[in-house]
Formats: C-alpha cells, sequence, structure tokens
C-alpha cells in the first residue's frame, strides 16, 4: 500500500509538471520593458504568481541514529543528490514590485539521493527516491527559509550483511518508505542559478528488526531555475 501511495505521489508529480510546461505563466523576471516618456516600464500580464522549473544536484552527509542494544560505531559518510523541482511563488513585494517577489512560496521535488553512513563493519550503502514538499518564507525576495516533509522510497541497501558486535546484521533488507522532516534554506539569483542548504530528520525505522533511523542528513545543494 505504501509503495503504491508513493508510486502515485510521484506520478502526480511528473504529470503536473507535463501540464504546467504547456501553459504560459509570468515567471516574474525578464519581462520585457517600453519606454514610455523617457523612462522604463516594465510589462506584466496580470499574474502574481511566478512558476519556475529547476534542477539541483549536491552533497549528502548522513548519519544514522542507533536505539539497538549494541554500538555500530556509526559516523558520517558522505553521499550526493540529483533531481529536479517546481517552484512556486505568490505575491508582490510592494505595487511596484514583479509578481513571484512575495512572502509565501512551495517547491515540492523529484531527488535520487545516494547516502552513505559509515559503521566499525563498513560502509552503509543507501539508494532513495524522495519527493521532499517545502513551503518556502521569503524575509528577501530571492532569500528563502524552507520547512516541509520529505517522503521517501528506499530503494536497495547494501552491503546485503554487516558484522557488528560479533553479529551479522541483515542490511539488505531495510527497503520501503520512509517519511521525514526538512528544514532549511536557499538564495535564488536574477540569472537563474541558485544555491541551499538543508537538514532532515528521518522519523521511520529503516527496518522492521533495525531501529535505525537515518535522521541526521545534511544537504549542501545547487542548481538551476528556469
Amino acid at each position: 500500500m505504501r509503495k503504491k501511495l508513493f508510486i502515485l505521489a510521484v506520478s502526480a508529480f511528473l504529470a503536473l509538471s507535463n501540464v504546467m510546461a504547456q501553459v504560459k505563466i509570468d515567471r516574474g523576471y525578464g519581462n520585457p520593458k517600453t519606454e514610455t516618456d523617457g523612462r522604463l516600464v516594465t510589462k506584466r500580464h496580470g499574474s502574481a504568481l511566478a512558476i519556475k522549473y529547476g534542477v539541483k544536484a549536491g552533497v549528502n552527509l548522513s548519519n544514522i541514529s542507533n536505539d539497538m542494544t549494541f554500538d555500530p560505531g556509526f559516523s558520517m559518510g558522505t553521499g550526493f543528490q540529483i533531481g529536479a523541482l517546481m517552484n512556486f511563488h505568490w505575491g508582490q513585494r510592494t505595487a511596484s514590485s514583479l509578481p513571484g517577489t512575495g512572502l509565501w512560496g512551495l517547491q515540492p521535488e523529484v531527488l535520487y539521493s545516494y547516502q552513505a553512513i559509515k559503521s566499525d563493519g563498513g560502509d552503509i550503502k543507501l539508494n532513495y527516491i524522495k519527493i521532499p514538499v517545502m513551503l518556502k518564507v521569503y524575509p528577501l525576495s530571492a532569500l528563502s527559509i524552507e520547512v516541509g516533509p520529505e517522503f521517501s522510497y528506499l530503494l536497495s541497501s547494501s552491503p546485503d550483511f554487516l558484522k557488528l558486535s560479533d553479529a551479522n546484521v541483515k542490511v539488505g533488507d531495510c527497503k520501503g518508505f520512509n517519511w521525514g522532516i526538512g528544514v532549511g534554506a536557499a538564495y535564488e539569483f536574477d540569472f537563474g542559478f541558485m544555491v541551499g542548504a538543508r537538514y532532515s530528520i528521518g522519523l521511520t525505522d529503516l527496518g522492521e528488526n533495525l531501529k535505525w533511523k537515518n535522521n541526521n542528513n545534511i544537504q549542501v545543494t545547487v542548481g538551476w531555475l528556469f
């Protein structure tokens, strides 16, 4: 059931992206200008919503918390992520501001995320498909603070077995739906380049018999908005 819900969420995101790609929407940047009475006047087309599409990639710094009786010696490992996003930005900062410069925004994403965690028995490697949905607050028109849920599907984990504290732990069984919460910040430059940092906290166990949570994931990313 969880797998079906996750696939439905991914399909809905892709369908929305396809529909929005067919619609002419004022993105709030790069509008043509005309000269009127010696002054430059920005033309607007009646929309206070800017919708942009983007791609992003970056570094994951990941760790796991342990609620089991033995200590696996977990420490932070390095991975990466890559994916696509849609950025919705509402309103105008002032009456003369461009559309899409207001206080509120929303940013759903679809990401492939590779996360590695070091342990006494070797590296644990996790491959995810993730759908974060970030509510964004813009204290400045280009700077946003973001928070929201992060829905994940763990595609695979390796190695199959890991020897920890004289016990063979079956890591390969860790698959399925996970969810957590992310919080971060991003800066969007006028010409499309964006940078961001996010901290996500996992709230579900990695496996039925493993009381491990991937609850420390620091993401540093760069991207481009179209």
